[in-house]
């Protein structure tokens, strides 16, 4: 059964009235195209943010007219649900019974860099996806450093000023069997953060103080981002 079908039996009864329906945070799917479009908004017409790989797992936010909208490695966005096979269950669950995708405070995130944060409940630091911000603690040159540090005040005065802040776990884009171990991210946990509804990396991104990353379903590339020219 493809997405759209498992969905509608699961929320409305196989019910086709309904356009737009909400999608519990434990429903996930495996994209089944060899390379398949990530994009901004549910159309074609909308930027692509990237391309998954066949088997990539994704979780299922929403489902619209044909498309859904998933958070991935790449971020939050939408892709044809044409390229999804429902896969409930197949992400793990995190052991301490956090749900993936909650509401924090700003008090429950602490920030050690640009592009990763400590968030009270989870068992290991979260590295956000989708965008890389300079190095900190091991900067290639002193404007690396200085830019690192303006992205990571940057991202505490955007959780300070936040209405509401956001935070949705994603597999890491690693080796099966290797999230959670030193082999995978530095044992780190992967996530999505967003203020009163917009993604910290594309803001980060849009100010400079970031760029894109993109990984694969198993792989990441080597970091972006040349800030001592």
């Amino acid at each position: 059964m493809g997405i759209l079908g498992l969905l509608s039996a699961l929320f409305d009864g196989g019910s086709s009235s309904v356009q737009t329906r909400p999608v519990d945070s434990s429903t996930h799917a495996i994209v089944t195209g060899s390379s398949v479009n990530q994009r901004e908004g549910p159309s074609t017409n909308n930027r692509v943010m990237g391309q998954l790989a066949e088997g990539t797992r994704v979780s299922v936010l929403t489902v619209q007219n044909g498309w859904s909208q998933i958070a991935s490695p790449l971020g939050t966005g939408w892709m044809s649900s044409n390229y999804l096979a429902a896969s409930r269950g197949s992400v793990p669950t995190p052991t301490n019974n956090i749900p993936s995708s909650r509401t924090v405070s700003a008090s429950e995130v602490r920030v050690i860099d640009g592009d990763t944060v400590a968030i009270r409940g989870q068992q290991a630091n979260v590295r956000l996806v989708g965008f890389n911000a300079p190095e900190t603690g091991s900067p290639a040159c002193n404007a690396e450093l200085q830019r690192g540090l303006q992205a990571t005040n940057r991202l505490r005065i955007l959780l300070r000023e936040a209405g509401s802040i956001q935070f949705q776990r994603v597999a890491c884009s690693c080796r099966p069997g290797t999230e959670g171990t030193r082999q995978c991210n530095y044992g780190r946990q992967c996530g999505l953060l967003s203020v009163d509804g917009r993604d910290v990396g594309r803001i980060l991104i849009g100010e400079g103080l970031a760029v894109p990353y993109r990984c694969g379903a198993t792989s990441c590339p080597p970091r972006p981002g040349n800030w001592c020219r």
